[in-house]
């Protein structure tokens, strides 16, 4: 058997290839953005900023307080870069603050899990009994109600055994 093939010098087919130009456009000021706030924090930017870009100074606090940016660019800079400051505490931690975290994380998927379950009790007795709508609306307060409220509710019913 013999096989002849043949190459054009046309292509056979083409590559399209999608740039999302909001994406790039957002990646460039990213980077100007980051360019400025790396001068201003070195001192070697000489010119003041305009209001618009003062958050890029006061913008990324510590303490997660949130900074009122008009700019959407700069508001989606300044959560960017808190972001990427969390991931990176979450990654440099120690392990007791690893085994902290996934136990306050487990601990609120089981009380959502428990809420759920009776949320879903209260729903099935109410379809096999058909009980009354202030009753029901009593339950379900109960079943969302909050921590803190409980335990404010158990304060003062100890208070009052005293």
């Amino acid at each position: 058997t013999h096989c002849m093939c043949t190459v054009s010098e046309e292509p056979s087919c083409y590559t399209v290839i999608y740039v999302n130009t909001t994406e790039a456009a957002l990646q460039r000021n990213f980077t100007k953005l980051f360019e400025l706030q790396e001068r201003v924090r070195n001192g070697t930017e000489t010119e003041s900023l305009p209001p618009e870009l003062q958050p890029l100074i006061t913008g990324d606090n510590d303490d997660g307080s949130e900074v009122n940016v008009m700019d959407p660019v700069v508001r989606l800079f300044l959560y960017r870069q808190r972001r990427i400051k969390e991931v990176k505490k979450h990654r440099e931690a120690n392990m007791f603050e690893r085994l902290n975290r996934f136990t306050v994380e487990k601990v609120d998927v089981a009380a959502n899990v428990s809420v759920l379950f009776l949320m879903t009790a209260i729903a099935m007795c109410n379809l096999a009994v058909g009980l009354p709508l202030e009753q029901l609306t009593s339950e379900v307060a109960f079943a969302t109600m909050k921590e803190p409220e409980t335990e404010a509710n158990q304060d003062e019913v100890g208070h009052d055994q005293l």
